[in-house]
């Protein structure tokens, strides 16, 4: 052995070491950072994206190989509550940390504060549950992205199915008074007409209101086709329950369909929504396909099944980060100018587009009817597909929404 080096030496080597070993932490690239903003409190708004919403973004990360450009990807939450108030501040607080991409972000009134910040900060926001179609619209701005569907293709597909079929002429509205109720009734009734049906009589439903019996005995009377809801929320489940309970124990042939349908409230409410007839964005056992990367959902959620805002966070994180990798830039302006017109499939979208007019992202929409629970092949598999809505179909262009190039 050698004489031993003077403690002097050895200090300096140390030193040396240590300088070379923060230089070396100085270079790392700064991460792509993704925000999720979302309601993570235990609630229909979780059930419906949340926390799996939040889970499925990291599938994608991970599916990508967790990195882009050389640089880590992080996925960040952040609890909005289901407060709209909070959603500026939340938008800002992500940007101000760093957020190249905000996602999820669930709820109309919140996705429409949202895009307004991102289109401020010049950042880019993808929403993948909101219904409210002023985010192509009026309210469209080159740096928002309305993924999975809006109300008007979801409502314009349901009324055009149903109201084509010899046994679907005849409506009854069951209609929320708010805009949401109001809404889904001014979109549907011309299509409805268009197919040779009629809204026979539209009942209004005040807020307050938990007896609908007096309003489904008169629809009785009128002998319809079709018993619709027009809600959303906890009160549709209500809604939808009572309408099928009376339906059923009535004996009345009456078709009962609804706005908006979601997996997670059908697993909610169960036996309550049996029947119902809607269009969906999504179903977790729609193809081999879908099928596959839900059992990977499945696995690490105790057998729980994605729902469509779910699988549309995993559909796109990955065409987000896509895009990244080929502008070789997370700038936004960049990133869009690649989005725009890109066309693909994953298991989520089939027929897809990142519609570059209005920002709107198409893809084919799907006719299901909710199976009785008695009738299920499995847990969760709630839906039977009755039909396929081609994208260019399920949304045609506006016409409202002008972007700048």
């Amino acid at each position: 052995m050698g004489p031993a080096l003077p403690r002097i030496t050895l200090l300096l080597l140390a030193a040396c070491a240590l300088v070379e070993t923060g230089t070396a932490r100085a270079a790392d690239p700064a991460p792509v950072r993704i925000t999720v903003i979302a309601d993570l409190d235990d609630d229909i708004y979780d059930a419906r994206a949340g926390r799996g919403g939040v889970d499925a973004t990291r599938m994608a990360v991970a599916d990508f190989g967790g990195a882009v450009l050389g640089r880590p990807v992080v996925v960040d939450a952040l609890n909005d509550h289901n407060k709209p108030a909070l959603a500026p501040d939340l938008a800002k607080q992500a940007y101000d940390a760093g957020a190249d991409l905000l996602m999820d972000v669930q709820n109309s009134p919140i996705a429409l504060a949202v895009s307004k910040v991102a289109a401020e900060r010049h950042r880019l926001m993808v929403t993948t549950g909101a219904a409210v179609p002023a985010l192509t619209r009026a309210a469209c701005t080159k740096y928002a992205y309305h993924y999975s569907f809006d109300s008007v293709s979801i409502e314009t597909a349901t009324a055009a199915h149903i109201a084509a079929q010899p046994g679907g002429k005849r409506w009854v509205a069951i209609v929320a008074d708010a805009g949401f109720g109001r809404g889904a009734l001014a979109t549907m009734a011309p299509v409805i007409t268009a197919q040779g049906g009629e809204v026979v009589k539209s009942f209004i439903v005040p807020p307050s209101t938990r007896d609908l019996s007096a309003m489904l005995t008169e629809a009785k009377a009128l002998d319809p086709d079709v018993i619709a809801v027009f809600n959303a929320g906890a009160d549709a489940d209500a809604e939808v329950a009572a309408v099928t309970e009376f339906v059923a124990k009535a004996g009345m042939r009456a078709q009962v369909a609804t706005a908006l349908l979601y997996l997670s409230d059908v697993d909610r409410v169960g036996q309550g929504y049996a029947g119902v007839v809607a269009a969906v964005p999504w179903y977790w056992n729609l193809d081999p396909a879908a099928r596959a990367w839900s059992d990977r959902f499945a696995a690490g959620h105790g057998g729980m099944r994605p729902t469509a805002a779910q699988a549309a966070d995993y559909s796109a994180t990955l065409q987000w980060l896509q895009a990244v990798q080929t502008a070789g830039t997370t700038d936004a302006d960049a990133v869009v100018r690649v989005l725009d017109g890109h066309r693909f499939e994953d298991p989520f979208a089939r027929h897809a587009e990142w519609r570059a007019a209005d920002h709107m992202v198409v893809h084919d929409l799907y006719i299901a009817q909710v199976l009785p629970a008695a009738g299920l092949a499995e847990p969760h598999a709630w839906y039977r597909v009755l039909a396929t809505v081609p994208a260019a179909t399920a949304f045609p262009p506006n016409g409202v929404c002008h972007l700048a190039p």
